[in-house]
């Protein structure tokens, strides 16, 4: 009975938003962010922001052991670019001061 009272909880909370710690953003431009926190009336610039990683673009270095038609090795770079696009919905948490760090995008 705990174990279905537990997951009953799991079930209501999932996907759920602590509104006291996190507010939602529109993204006004990329990549020189710039992002408006919603009730707050100035944008806010790419110096007041910090991006999780993932939303960034990557490069990762690569090498690549080719076989056929004669053993070679390949070196080069793999670039993920950035899910973020101009209007994206984002969810932020205000940092110390008049910052902000983008943790996601909403769906």
């Amino acid at each position: 009975m705990l174990g279905d009272a537990i997951q009953l909880m799991k079930d209501k909370l999932k996907g759920h938003i602590d509104a006291r710690d996190t507010e939602r953003a529109t993204l006004l431009s990329w990549p020189n962010a710039k992002i408006e926190v919603d009730g707050d009336p100035h944008p806010y610039e790419s110096g007041s922001l910090v991006f999780a990683d993932y939303l960034q673009e990557r490069e990762i270095e690569v090498t690549f052991d080719v076989i056929e038609p004669a053993p070679t090795t390949m070196k080069g770079k793999l670039v993920i670019p950035s899910p973020l696009q101009v209007g994206d919905r984002l969810l932020v948490s205000r940092m110390t001061g008049q910052r902000y760090y983008v943790l996601g995008k909403e769906r």
